[in-house]
């Protein structure tokens, strides 16, 4: 299984008052989790996968001490954490806490640095985020109810008896497939739907990770990422510069087709955990660097127009009403190491505002926060784009294999930032 959980880092400064100990870190937030049903869950798979994972009761509260006591310290503390991915039949979800961690950017104290880990299964960026206000804010608790599902033998007893039902429905949804794909490619040709973004050649970044994880963090005053757009706009600007320019100094092409892969949210259906897809976003590369934004957001415009077509739903009903047991099948038979010749992008951004600056943790102010998209199989760079306040965080994961030198690309990413910032 591909590591996707997500890692949610939030700063809290202390300024001239006592800085709290991982301990009354966690008293704090074992006092909240209770009154968040979200954190007492966990999934609970059926007897031979006859019928889909449910969601569970789950009591575990898992709360870790990191090690880092300076923030020169904690990039490499936070990518160590990746290694490890929750179990989220157990509970989908732990937390990390870095106590008194001195030289955190805008701090005028020592800093308590936590990180949330929360299984991709759980919650999408957005929900993650409103799960993380209401354990780091000081709002009152108060139990919450949690949804209790019938016993296993009977969940798959029940999967058993609606296979033949829920097959009928998969072949009827599928036979719809085509002529909704029909419908999409006759809306494009009339120009009632933007094109389709051509494949992005793989290039030096599409390289497949190996162990190692690099975690490098921008922070910025969001007026600054405006310039005239839209922060996501802005940052994709300069990630354009930035990964042009790193694969020419690695001696690596840069197709003229080079894109991103950027998550876009989507409107939530009942019931849904995830609710965000993938568009595909030129880079444009040897264009000025004055031009890009305007061009990019145009693009991720008409990204964003394609994508919230209604027939999309309809080409993936028959995936989305499989029965379990087909469902499994189909992820076992899934080869991560098939890497086909373009890709969605030669990098990836996820961009998530989690609010305005108001949490509060034991007489600490929050400062800033950050994120980590995963890595993929094809896809070495990440980028995380998130805002908290009046700041916005760049976040950058890489793996060795993708960006030997994670440095020496944070510098250009850092540069290009300002360049974009500047109107340049």
């Amino acid at each position: 299984m591909m590591p996707s959980d997500q890692f949610l880092l939030y700063c809290f400064d202390h300024g001239a008052g006592p800085a709290p100990s991982a301990a009354d870190v966690a008293d704090v937030v074992l006092a909240r989790a209770p009154s968040i049903a979200d954190l007492r869950l966990r999934i609970a798979p059926a007897p031979g996968d006859l019928e889909h994972p449910a969601w569970a009761p789950g009591e575990v509260a898992d709360i870790r001490e990191g090690i880092a006591h300076t923030w020169e310290a904690v990039p490499a503390a936070v990518a160590r954490l990746f290694a490890r991915q929750v179990d989220a039949t157990v509970a989908p979800w732990r937390l990390h806490v870095f106590p008194r961690v001195t030289g955190a950017p805008r701090c005028a104290g020592p800093a308590t640095v936590v990180v949330l880990q929360v299984a991709h299964a759980l919650a999408d960026g957005r929900r993650s985020a409103e799960i993380a206000r209401a354990l780091l804010g000081s709002g009152a608790a108060g139990e919450a109810p949690v949804f209790r599902p019938l016993p296993g033998p009977l969940r798959a007893a029940r999967g058993v008896l609606g296979f033949p039902v829920a097959l009928a429905r998969t072949v009827a949804l599928g036979a719809l497939a085509p002529r909704a794909r029909a419908a999409i490619d006759r809306r494009t040709r009339d120009g009632a739907l933007p094109p389709a973004v051509p494949g992005c050649p793989r290039t030096l970044l599409n390289a497949a990770p190996d162990a190692t994880r690099d975690v490098r963090m921008l922070v910025r005053d969001t007026a600054s990422l405006h310039a005239g757009h839209t922060v996501t706009v802005t940052a994709l600007a300069a990630v354009s510069l930035a990964v042009e320019r790193y694969l020419r100094l690695r001696g690596g092409a840069v197709p003229a087709e080079l894109s991103a892969e950027v998550m876009v949210a989507r409107e939530r259906r009942h019931g849904e955990r995830n609710a965000f897809g993938n568009v595909s976003v030129p880079l444009y590369p040897g264009a000025l660097a004055a031009e890009r934004p305007a061009r990019i957001a145009a693009a991720l415009a008409a990204a964003r127009e394609r994508a919230a077509s209604p027939l999309w739903r309809t080409v993936g009903a028959a995936e989305d009403a499989a029965p379990s047991a087909l469902a499994v099948l189909g992820v076992r038979a899934f080869d991560p190491m098939i890497v086909p010749d373009t890709m969605a992008g030669a990098t990836v951004l996820s961009s998530v505002y989690r609010g305005p600056a108001d949490l509060e943790l034991l007489g600490g102010r929050s400062v800033f926060t950050a994120g980590f998209p995963a890595l993929s199989p094809a896809m070495g760079l990440t980028h995380g784009v998130h805002g908290l306040g009046d700041t916005v965080t760049v976040s950058v994961t890489s793996s060795r294999t993708a960006v030997p030198d994670p440095d020496a690309y944070a510098s250009l990413l850092a540069a290009a930032l300002d360049e974009v910032a500047q109107g340049r």
